[in-house]
């Protein structure tokens, strides 16, 4: 399967219209699917196609500009604007960076796509725009989950020494996973380009351990990811209720943050997944016109897969109301001038809820710790 995604080295054969026998355009992809002894049969040959080309360009120009315009502001804010850091700032921060690495080679792909799949510059870069592409998609993946662990501390286990962390502590655990997520996309630095076109690999009956390993952890990064965060969804929901904590502004955000992670990450990722797998299932039993329609979709769902560059800065505003204040006033949007001391006041329980707290005890101590702690994140 070869996945031919800018954030993710290609697993799919490239998109084609037509079934064709082999091709000399650079951009055409050979499926060697025949074995001796088996009966002759045409193997499918899908070549790039002119029209998803035509339609990606434009869109991935757009997607460069504003994420590029949102996600300089949000780094901005994070380093110049943004006192003090918390762990939850350590994650946002490099998600933050994993973004950019998709940005500074958009450019190199809109040419890619401008002339028909052909890449003009050398393998040496191909290699290079590949592997970065490929690691803003788990890291992507990963800050996600990250993000949405840390809410369920938060929530969750109030107590746990992990909730209490410490902002040190989280850039270390940051610079761990940084550290997971190169070796895991390492492999494509290793990778040999030898034509004009630059995808990741090819596919056959005989496939490599990089593409092995590439598939593996093609499906593993969407799937795994996306179980974490449904189980912290569901453990804060589960928490809110039963310790009711419906009226509180912190656990309530929290579930809003947890929402549009899900939405950022299924939009984003769910679609070249789908369509990946059934080129995928397509390829293996020769069904060459299905493989056309499947390669196609998954081709020009690369449009949501970059996109992620430009939701993740909608994420940080519904993450942070220091970072939403913030980014009104740099943007000229704020009404009038807050008070930043009345605007945290908000996210904690009031004087008299406090006060009843106090009145039942260790749940109400619980309670308010948890709202506390969630609303200053």
């Amino acid at each position: 399967m070869e996945f031919h995604n800018l954030s993710s080295p290609s697993l799919l054969p490239p998109l084609s219209l037509s079934t064709l026998p082999p091709s000399p355009s650079p951009s055409a992809f050979t499926t060697a699917l025949g074995s001796p002894g088996e009966p002759s049969k045409a193997p499918c040959h899908p070549a790039s196609s002119p029209t998803v080309s035509a339609f990606l360009a434009p869109i991935l120009c757009v997607e460069f500009v504003l994420g590029l315009v949102g996600n300089s502001l949000a780094l901005f804010i994070f380093c110049c604007r943004t006192r003090p850091w918390t762990s939850n700032t350590v994650f946002l921060v490099s998600l933050v960076i994993a973004d950019f690495l998709l940005i500074i080679n958009l450019p190199l792909r809109v040419d890619y796509y401008f002339r028909h799949e052909i890449w003009r510059f050398k393998a040496a870069a191909c290699k290079i725009n590949l592997f970065m592409l490929s690691t803003n998609r788990t890291a992507s993946v990963v800050f996600l989950t990250a993000i949405a662990l840390n809410r369920y501390l938060k929530v969750v286990r109030p107590h746990h020494p992990l909730s209490r962390a410490s902002v040190q502590a989280a850039a270390w655990v940051a610079g761990g996973l940084w550290g997971g997520i190169l070796l895991l996309n390492g492999h494509l630095l290793l990778t040999t380009y030898s034509n004009s076109s630059c995808l990741s690999y090819r596919l056959g009956t005989s496939p490599s351990a990089s593409l092995r390993w590439h598939q593996a952890l093609y499906v593993l990064e969407f799937f795994l990811p996306l179980a974490l965060i449904l189980f912290a969804i569901v453990s804060i929901g589960l928490t809110i209720r039963r310790r009711s904590l419906g009226g509180q502004a912190g656990p309530r955000r929290a579930m809003r943050v947890l929402a549009v992670v899900v939405a950022v990450y299924t939009i984003c990722f769910l679609p070249s997944v789908i369509f990946g797998l059934a080129s995928m299932v397509a390829f293996r039993l020769r069904a060459c016109s299905t493989l056309d329609i499947c390669s196609q979709l998954f081709h020009s769902s690369l449009a949501f897969t970059y996109l992620n560059s430009v939701l993740d800065p909608v994420l940080y505003c519904f993450s942070s109301p220091k970072f939403l204040r913030q980014a009104r006033a740099l943007l000229g949007l704020s009404q009038s001038r807050e008070d930043p001391a009345k605007d945290e006041s908000s996210y904690e329980p009031s004087t008299r809820r406090r006060t009843t707290a106090r009145k039942v005890g260790t749940a109400g101590k619980l309670q308010k710790e948890v709202s506390l702690e969630v609303s200053l994140e």
